[in-house]
């Protein structure tokens, strides 16, 4: 007799860190966790994307911690909202977008999602340091 196994419908959902700082900079210390998976501490190089993949529910929420040089520090949600990537990103990214785009620049950090019509990721600037 074969089992009954309740079927788990899983929203995958993408979240991508670029580091877009200089060059001749300290490297980028980021820090991201959810209440289920620490994902670490890692540095990333400047031109890298630390980025992880993860099925998503109305209750999924990925914060990072992001430092950089002696004096930038900042935390906020990266990820916490299944239409917008995160409950303010409207105007941001597109909706129903699965894969959510952080580029960390000098001036603080961008929010973008990858536009079909365009062929590439269209950042628009969402905190500051």
């Amino acid at each position: 007799m074969p089992y009954n196994i309740q079927s788990y419908d899983c929203q995958k959902h993408e979240v991508h860190i670029l580091n877009d700082l200089l060059v001749s900079t300290v490297r980028l210390k980021i820090h991201c966790a959810s209440a289920d998976d620490d994902l670490g501490y890692n540095f990333v190089d400047v031109g890298k994307d630390f980025n992880w993949e993860f099925c998503a529910t109305e209750r999924t929420l990925f914060f990072c911690h992001f430092w950089w040089g002696a004096y930038n520090s900042k935390v906020f949600d990266v990820y916490n909202d299944l239409h917008y990537c995160v409950h303010d990103g409207e105007g941001y990214v597109e909706d129903f977008t699965k894969k959510c785009f952080y580029k960390v620049q000098i001036d603080g950090f961008y929010l973008g999602y990858y536009s079909k019509n365009d062929g590439q990721i269209l950042y628009k600037k969402y905190r500051d340091w």
